[in-house]
């Protein structure tokens, strides 16, 4: 009897251990790329999206990156940060990437066939609260992925 019912939890646990595995497998991600690599993304790929953080300290870049993470389900993000050693030392250009427009830092972008389509800008001070910042980020994914 009591094989039983461990057997049981433990098969209980496995199915709920797979349902969470495959929740999961579902929802979207940040991938960071280097300049180079992100050139040739924005280059190659039909659609795009694009966060470009200009963050010195890891932390904040981290935040940016938590942000669209959290708010994004099937769609794959690529992230450069502004501050790599290509960018500062002046060895690539942004323009020469494919970044352009304005309120280029600390943004979320949509690309299609390397040009930009659409912008939202991911700046606390640009919301009211935290909350309409998540609103605005889920407007834009789903405006830009119709």
């Amino acid at each position: 009897m009591a094989k039983r019912w461990i057997g049981g939890l433990t098969g209980f646990v496995i199915v709920l251990i797979l349902v969470g595995c495959g929740s999961q497998g579902a929802t979207g991600q940040v991938e960071s790329l280097s300049p180079d690599d992100m050139k040739e993304t924005i280059q190659e790929s039909e659609k795009v999206y694009v966060l470009l953080t200009d963050a010195s300290e890891e932390e904040e870049r981290d935040e940016y990156i938590e942000v669209v993470e959290k708010n994004i389900e099937e769609i794959n993000v690529k992230e450069m940060n502004a501050q790599n050693p290509k960018i500062v030392d002046g060895d690539m250009d942004l323009n020469e990437i494919g970044l352009e427009g304005s309120e280029l830092f600390q943004s979320l972008s949509y690309y299609e066939d390397g040009q930009l389509q659409n912008r939202i800008s991911l700046k606390t001070q640009k919301y009211k609260t935290l909350e309409d910042r998540e609103q605005a980020i889920q407007n834009f994914i789903n405006d830009t992925s119709s």
